[in-house]
């Protein structure tokens, strides 16, 4: 889905990679896969951390455990255009404190929400 591919490029240009202090990336981001070169039709169900489902094509889950981003999430973010998404793992990641978007209650397919250790403050909506 061209939507769907276009939300998780933006939503990857959100965010800031952790880097060590040379400049390198501290580890393999997932998103750091998340490309239209040498992809037929930059099918975004072959990146790292997303799945899609097989009958429909759509982004079903999205996992972006442990991949060193740094930054916060709005409500406004591409992420919250992924309206079939049954599966979202943010955890192990720093959104520096940073409130849980409130968006995050218009994802109505969601059945599991990984936000630990994520920096994130607030109530779940």
């Amino acid at each position: 889905m061209d939507s769907e591919r276009s939300a998780l490029l933006r939503l990857k240009d959100s965010f800031i990679l952790n880097r060590s202090a040379s400049g390198d990336t501290l580890a393999y981001p997932k998103v750091s896969s998340w490309k239209l070169e040498g992809q037929v039709g930059g099918d975004c169900c072959s990146w790292d951390g997303i799945e899609c489902d097989d009958n429909t094509g759509h982004v079903i889950g999205l996992d972006l455990s442990s991949s060193f981003l740094y930054g916060s999430i709005n409500s406004h973010n591409s992420l919250f255009q992924l309206h079939h998404l049954r599966r979202l793992s943010l955890s192990d990641n720093d959104f520096n404190g940073s409130e849980i978007p409130s968006a995050i209650g218009n994802l109505t397919r969601l059945s599991r929400l990984d936000l630990s250790w994520s920096g994130f403050t607030g109530q779940i909506p």
